[in-house]
């Protein structure tokens, strides 16, 4: 398969992709969607690109991914990344002067999930895109930042610009044992667990050790990592259904402080999945069971820590939420 083969099936892999329009932070729908209007005038036979690194259309963190491209006429290079949470980042080529081929480096950075990449190639520099000679420009993610930029390259075509752009598409993962969770994992167990309890509403629990920070209902890094893989589950596979969203804690304190931490943390799993995902709040719901249903020994660390959790109950799509989700 050649290089401008493999861009135009990305390019298709994107386009199939069901759009609904959101208006909210972490709005990757609405992004996505702003962006298809991006529109080329350089002609697909004098330019091509390969982005290479991505195995079987995945790539973990920290992994550097290759733009190689190759044009008819010199120009100048650009690559818009859009995060599984829809935030944009605008890259630039920071060699001076226009080249005919050539090579950049693009790192993997969190967030988890699915990542698009639009590479860009320009007859005239990108240098009124970018501030102060910067190389690298955040765009926001919401769709009027999205729509913005996408008026800015349609002002640099009625200028006479030759634009070329190609699409890709792919999955970041976390390195093999940076989290307990993938997103294959989490769809397998839920779609298993619906079919063995078909009887009773093929409702689905999986505990899930979400990490706060100590006494808090922070997240963590490893703990916005973790949710990342749901959220990216929430979005693909099993975009249907209602889900529950249950904080637990240990044994140690009061009830009734438990119970309360127990909330907030819940809750702000919720809310991290709404403004990072554009999950629909409606289809969420929060509680808090405090200590009140260990899956563990409380008597050692490895136990308490196994307590600290977040169950997530995935309802069947024709179902609605579990009753006792009310927070």
């Amino acid at each position: 398969m050649n290089v401008r083969t493999r861009a135009a099936l990305a390019g298709a892999l994107l386009g199939v992709l069901a759009l609904q329009p959101l208006a909210m932070a972490g709005d990757r729908d609405g992004v996505s969607e702003a962006l298809e209007s991006i529109s080329g005038t350089w002609p697909d036979a004098m330019f091509s690109i390969d982005v290479t690194g991505a195995q079987d259309g995945e790539a973990v963190l920290n992994q550097r991914l290759e733009i190689a491209y190759e044009a008819a006429l010199p120009g100048y290079l650009a690559y818009l990344s859009i995060s599984s949470h829809g935030d944009l980042t605008l890259y630039r080529d920071p060699a001076k002067g226009a080249k005919k081929s050539g090579t950049a480096t693009y790192v993997i950075k969190p967030p988890l999930g699915s990542e698009q990449l639009i590479v860009l190639f320009a007859s005239a520099p990108w240098d009124a895109l970018f501030p102060h000679g910067a190389t690298v420009r955040e765009l926001g993610g919401d769709r009027e930042g999205a729509a913005a930029f996408v008026q800015q390259l349609t002002q640099r075509g009625a200028d006479n610009v030759k634009l070329a752009n190609r699409r890709y598409e792919f999955a970041v993962a976390a390195n093999p044992g940076a989290t307990e969770y993938t997103t294959r994992g989490i769809v397998r167990q839920v779609q298993e667990a619906r079919r063995d309890h078909a009887a009773s509403g093929g409702t689905a629990r999986i505990p899930s050790r979400i990490e706060f920070e100590f006494d808090s209902d922070h997240l963590t890094s490893q703990g916005k990592l973790d949710l990342d893989v749901f959220g990216e589950a929430l979005k693909t596979d099993l975009r249907e259904g209602a889900v529950a969203l249950e904080g637990h804690t240990d044994a140690i304190g009061t009830d009734e402080y438990n119970q309360a931490l127990s909330e907030r943390r819940a809750a702000a799993a919720k809310q991290y999945l709404v403004d990072s995902f554009g999950i629909p709040p409606a289809r969420l719901t929060a509680v808090g069971l405090g200590k009140s249903d260990p899956i563990a020994s409380n008597e050692d660390a490895s136990g308490r820590s196994r307590n600290r959790r977040v169950d997530f109950i995935f309802s069947a799509p024709s179902m609605a939420a579990p009753a006792s989700a009310g927070h």
